[in-house]
């Protein structure tokens, strides 16, 4: 479908800017750039836009977080992290809550920090964008996939996969990377700016399940523990480090999920020696534990030592951690730190976010490329992923306002 278009295929269409890509960094940079700044075209492969938006926070539409100015961002360069903690900071919780509330929404912020429109509907955030675009007279392509974008002279021509051409002054990536291509981001959009010269770090899948060694959990698939404390544990630059988190994890056939998983992975999707300890019983201290159990030895002298722990924690994860404990101390100590050694994630179709992307180094502080002036990235494309819980939609914002911010300057300053 194509909300408004002036398309005639017999003649190169002329545009001021182009951006490719519809998910939420496109949307978010249609809807922030000046209407009276000359002719915008968004260009969305789908038949939809914003499909991914429209899906986030289990289509709640967990869409930013209180914590986001003092939260750090990854990136492969040192340079990039800052920057995009820069700009977050700049354009943040609060700048994307009025902008939504400038459209007629309502952020609320949950017991965890995490930012959601008042009905927990994402689709609410994907229709307010969408309409304001509309009315801004956005060209809006859906089921157009740029495949190829040239610069001669002052000009960028585009071709799309059926052979249409535009032409415009600015171009802005926005295709996201390669994580969750049921939505279309398939790192298509790679190519378009490796082809204009810039360069991609290694990729990952961020915000996503964990495979790990099987031989102490094969019969454990299916269980979940609703508040485990879990540590992941990697080499670092500087040495070991470590981060804990408290929430859900469920066992499976190929390793752990859950809430706590998920958000882990932020930080060792990436890393090839990471091991997990996960916590049963956080709020139980280890010798207290130990006490329980040696009163439990006293009080049931005949009991077989494989159910010790039976009671205490889900029945057969005391089972597997009796397997290899010899006494109350051992077992107590399964309890409070079970191992499991990371062997993987679950790929890129399963996760949430990319890590790694367009080298940050390659940009300059309103995101345009160093090699090609006009050209723009915004959103995942780039190399800079956050934490689970709202980080990463922040940054789609922060990212495309800041190019937004950079485009109608141009303009102001007739340099467009």
């Amino acid at each position: 479908m194509v909300y408004n278009t002036d398309m005639n295929t017999n003649k190169q269409v002329k545009i001021k800017t182009a951006i490719i890509g519809g998910g939420a960094s496109g949307l978010f940079l249609a809807t922030s750039l000046c209407a009276n700044g000359g002719k915008i075209a968004l260009f969305e492969r789908g038949e939809r836009v914003c499909r991914k938006l429209s899906a986030t926070g289990n289509g709640q539409g967990n869409i930013t977080n209180a914590s986001v100015k003092t939260t750090p961002y990854f990136s492969f360069s040192e340079r990039g992290g800052l920057c995009a903690e820069q700009l977050v900071r700049r354009y943040d919780e609060q700048s994307l809550c009025g902008f939504f509330q400038s459209l007629g929404l309502l952020i609320f912020f949950d017991e965890r920090g995490r930012g959601y429109p008042t009905g927990r509907q994402a689709s609410a955030l994907t229709d307010a964008l969408r309409f304001c675009a509309q009315e801004k007279g956005v060209l809006t392509y859906t089921g157009k996939q740029i495949t190829d974008v040239k610069k001669i002279g002052d000009i960028f021509l585009l071709t799309a996969a059926n052979g249409e051409r535009f032409e415009s002054e600015n171009v802005v990536l926005c295709t996201g990377g390669k994580a969750a291509k049921n939505f279309g981001t398939d790192g298509t959009g790679y190519t378009i700016a490796q082809k204009l010269g810039h360069t991609l770090t290694p990729l990952y899948p961020s915000l996503v399940q964990l495979k790990t060694d099987l031989e102490r959990i094969r019969s454990l698939k299916g269980i979940r523990v609703f508040d485990a404390a879990v540590t992941a544990k990697w080499q670092g630059q500087t040495g070991e480090q470590t981060r804990t988190i408290r929430g859900d994890i469920i066992f499976t056939d190929y390793g752990v999920s859950g809430d706590a998983v998920f958000r882990l992975s932020a930080f060792i999707a990436d890393k090839k020696d990471a091991v997990l300890s996960v916590d049963f019983l956080p709020d139980v201290a280890e010798g207290a534990l130990v006490a329980a159990l040696r009163q439990k030895r006293k009080a049931f002298p005949t009991q077989e030592r494989t159910e010790l722990l039976c009671g205490i924690v889900n029945n057969q994860i005391g089972r597997a951690i009796m397997k290899t404990a010899d006494d109350e101390r051992a077992a107590a100590n399964g309890v409070k730190s079970f191992p499991l050694r990371v062997r993987g994630t679950l790929g890129f179709d399963y996760a949430q976010v990319t890590k790694g992307g367009i080298k940050m180094d390659e940009v300059d502080e309103n995101l345009q490329s160093k090699k090609v002036k006009g050209l723009y990235f915004a959103g995942e494309i780039l190399d800079v992923d956050g934490e689970c819980g709202g980080f990463n939609l922040q940054w789609a914002y922060a990212s495309a306002r800041t190019v937004a911010a950079a485009i109608d300057g141009k303009m102001e300053k007739g340099q467009g």
